[in-house]
């Protein structure tokens, strides 16, 4: 009779005792990963990343922080010319503050040299920024598959092999005629690549090395 009564008291005890072990397995393990400064917003999470191997991350603000610097410009003229003080007044003129209009500030500063006639500021829609300088031509700075339309082996190798390194590579072309409703004149001409790179921040190598070492 006693044993009956105990393993009857005993059963009747699994439920609410698993409950309460997972519980404080989990809450254990939560405050073993606030030790190592992670953020776990619910408890089951814990067994959730238990399962992980395979993690996806975005770039912009995980892996880098958001900003980002020239690395190197390509001249693609045998002309001499100067493009640092053409960029620094395209800036001038158009204003851009996004992050890759600060960078190439960093780089070539923003300053007024030339009378601009027009202006396009940068768009994300048209994915490049354009000034007609009086007696100078109109200057495209952009995405090179939108300032630059004729087909260019060499150019575009030049391109994929920054692109393929995660850089960021903009085309600065020139032309004679006027910025006119978004479109840019088949005759621009391929003046240098400029080539940004984002800021990795400083943590990310030791925590892609932390989950590669578990398996992620």
């Amino acid at each position: 009779t006693t044993i009956t009564r105990t393993a009857g008291s005993i059963v009747g005890m699994i439920p609410a005792g698993m409950f309460l072990l997972c519980s404080v397995a989990l809450t254990v393990s939560v405050i073993k990963l606030a030790k190592r400064q992670a953020l776990v917003q619910d408890l089951y999470c814990v067994e959730m990343l238990a399962r992980v191997n395979v993690l996806c991350l975005d770039k912009t603000g995980t892996i880098t922080d958001g900003t980002m610097s020239v690395i190197n410009q390509i001249m693609l003229t045998e002309e001499d010319i100067n493009i640092k003080p053409i960029i620094a007044n395209m800036l001038y003129v158009t204003k851009d503050s996004n992050e890759t209009s600060l960078a190439l500030e960093a780089k070539y500063g923003r300053s007024k040299r030339c009378k601009s006639i027009a202006d396009l500021p940068f768009s994300s829609q048209r994915k490049y920024s354009a000034v007609n300088f009086e007696n100078a031509g109109t200057f495209y700075l952009g995405a090179p598959e939108f300032v630059y339309r004729t087909e260019n082996v060499s150019l575009k190798h030049k391109i994929e092999k920054y692109a393929s390194q995660g850089c960021r590579v903009l085309l600065l072309t020139h032309t004679q005629s006027c910025p006119k409703d978004d479109v840019v004149p088949s005759n621009a001409k391929p003046i240098g690549l400029i080539v940004l790179q984002d800021h990795i921040r400083d943590d990310v190598f030791e925590t892609l090395e932390y989950f590669r070492n578990n398996g992620v």
